[in-house]
């Protein structure tokens, strides 16, 4: 007999945990080398191809208020596993772009869809579990995107350095990646349903907006592994690896937070509010690496990003304290 609620160590909610896995260590593993590719592909400089990192961003932000509506019409499931396949599609087409303006309309989509799977598989993950194992279900989810992340950008960076022909071979097995994301996704039995009726556009399920001030903290530090992430694909491996373990660890103190600032029914859109702050690092920090092509002004900007965050942090726990809903 299916169950539509589980332990959190259920094989439902370990398959959720590994289908975000794997979206992110087949996206991740791509995403710093993207500028690279298209470079070599397209016959320019490598810096011509940073609006591709804004194009992302500005997918995921437009597709962002419309989830709520998608998940309700067509089932969170389907918008997962379907996202991701065109997430699949997109990279797919990549090799053969030889126009600026195709690859950012491409790039745009990317986001888009990457941010329709993962509010999918965010908001799937707290609704299979009971209800007071779904902030720890949080946190498991928030360090498998950590942990995805993080092998991605080992194996992408490490691949590219190692092997002289890794552009032949990478890009099949971030798409495999992808694909078993996917099927993993479409495996789990999901029959709660939540929320109904909703108005096609809205910020359920995306954005919490009590969560601002940490959010803004979140954006500062993803900032620092999104600068180093484009050097990944020049053998810089050890830069973006430990910021991206810095994300790791602020995982579970910041989850709770985030927690702590929502309502009962709250939980998915708070930690969606905490991944599309740090995605938004990522991306605007990628843009400007991309961008200024050099190790000493990237240091420099991940200091600054660093500096910024630690003046911020005071202000975002005053402000947690004074706003969180429940202990």
């Amino acid at each position: 007999m299916k169950h539509s609620v589980n332990e959190i160590t259920s094989s439902s909610f370990c398959r959720i945990c590994l289908a975000a896995l794997f979206l992110h260590a087949g996206l991740f593993m791509l995403l710093p080398l993207l500028p690279v590719f298209m470079s070599w592909q397209m016959g320019i400089a490598q810096n011509e191809t940073a609006p591709l990192y804004l194009t992302m961003l500005v997918g995921l932000l437009a597709v962002g208020p419309l989830h709520a509506w998608l998940a309700d019409a067509y089932k969170r499931k389907y918008v997962a596993v379907l996202a991701t396949l065109g997430l699949i599609a997109c990279l797919f087409a990549m090799p053969w772009i030889d126009n600026l303006g195709i690859l950012w309309v491409l790039g745009g989509f990317c986001g888009a869809f990457y941010g329709m799977s993962i509010s999918a598989l965010i908001t799937i993950s707290v609704d299979i579990v009971h209800s007071g194992q779904r902030t720890a279900a949080n946190r498991a989810l928030a360090y498998t995107i950590c942990a995805g992340i993080f092998i991605g950008v080992a194996v992408g960076g490490g691949a590219m350095h190692l092997f002289y022909d890794a552009d032949d071979w990478l890009p099949y097995v971030a798409l495999s990646c992808l694909m078993l994301s996917a099927l993993l996704a479409q495996s789990v039995y999901v029959a709660f349903r939540a929320p109904i009726g909703v108005p096609v556009f809205g910020l359920d399920r995306f954005f919490l907006p009590r969560t601002w001030l940490p959010t803004l903290f979140m954006l500062l530090v993803g900032l620092i592994p999104g600068l180093y992430l484009p050097w990944a694909g020049s053998g810089q491996l050890l830069f973006p690896l430990l910021s991206i373990l810095l994300l790791a660890l602020l995982v579970r103190p910041v989850i709770t937070i985030y927690v702590k600032l929502a309502e009962h029914c709250q939980r998915a859109t708070s930690v969606s509010s905490c991944l599309l702050g740090v995605l938004t690092g990522i991306l605007l920090g990628a843009c400007l690496s991309t961008l200024y092509v050099c190790l000493e002004c990237t240091h420099a900007m991940a200091a600054m990003a660093l500096a910024s965050a630690l003046i911020c942090l005071p202000f975002a726990l005053r402000y947690y304290h004074g706003h969180k809903v429940r202990e």
